[in-house]
């Protein structure tokens, strides 16, 4: 039997800002000083600071797209009385991302690993993932969301970014849809709770980015050819060489090419 989960649903309470250095860093002080626990949402209308995986600068244009941070509780993320792992968070949020991002944009959106939200061969959202230690405890984890929305114009470094309002034609309210992201996350939530990790890892590789084609990679240092086979319990991508060698991969350790 999984835990009964927490009371207090994702996006509650949710909190507009107008302008913050980085949703992410409001939200971790917000745990810090004890105004926020698990649930609560920001949505920022602008951020200066916006911080995207591996150190990258998220760039959108003010009051176009969602810039939403939620704070989610860990110890609670529990299936058969086990504490699931950090990698799961990530999972589980990309999992409700493209579940809100395909109900508009179709079935042609996917999760490029370890949590880009991409529609066709164009980066449509990007999630980061900090969490909180006290010591060897998991405290808390807070997930950003950058999901290209109202936005038409990118910049030449962000030539392949594309919004919902590219894809379908249309204009959306941001706070309307950020709140409806949250419920997106919370459902993902208690998929792992409820059915636990492996479900939430097949409905990930299911529609996984170019999952069994072949794409440039480099790795340390070396460019490769390899074919894209899953992603592994552990959070690892698999990929299969040329001459069908299968290696696995954790993050930051490769480098997509194509």
């Amino acid at each position: 039997m999984a835990s009964a989960g927490l009371n207090t649903p994702i996006g509650l309470p949710f909190t507009e800002l107008t302008e913050v250095d980085s949703t992410n860093i409001y939200a971790m002080n917000q745990v810090k000083t004890n105004l926020a626990g698990h649930g609560a949402a920001y949505l920022a209308q602008k951020q200066w600071a916006g911080k995207g995986q591996m150190g990258k600068v998220w760039e959108a244009q003010t009051g176009q797209n969602i810039l939403l941070s939620v704070v989610l509780d860990p110890k609670k993320l529990v299936f058969d009385g086990l504490e699931l792992e950090p990698h799961v968070v990530s999972m589980l949020v990309a999992v409700g991302c493209f579940n809100f991002f395909v109900a508009y944009a179709g079935d042609e959106t996917s999760i490029k690993w370890p949590n880009d939200i991409y529609w066709r061969d164009r980066k449509a959202a990007g999630i980061l993932i900090e969490n909180s230690f006290r010591g060897p405890i998991w405290q808390w984890s807070i997930a950003g969301m950058g999901v290209n929305i109202n936005q038409t114009e990118f910049g030449t470094g962000l030539h392949k970014a594309v919004s919902l309002k590219q894809i379908t034609g249309k204009t959306f309210l941001i706070p309307a849809l950020a709140k409806e992201l949250c419920g997106f996350i919370e459902a993902a939530w208690q998929i792992a709770v409820d059915k636990g990790p492996d479900t939430l890892l097949a409905l990930y590789n299911n529609v996984l980015y170019k999952k069994g084609e072949r794409v440039h990679l480099e790795i340390e240092g070396q460019k490769i050819t390899a074919t894209i086979c899953r992603v592994l319990s552990n959070g690892y991508l698999e990929t299969e060489t040329e001459n069908g060698i299968k290696q696995s991969h954790a993050l930051g350790a490769i480098q997509w090419l194509s």
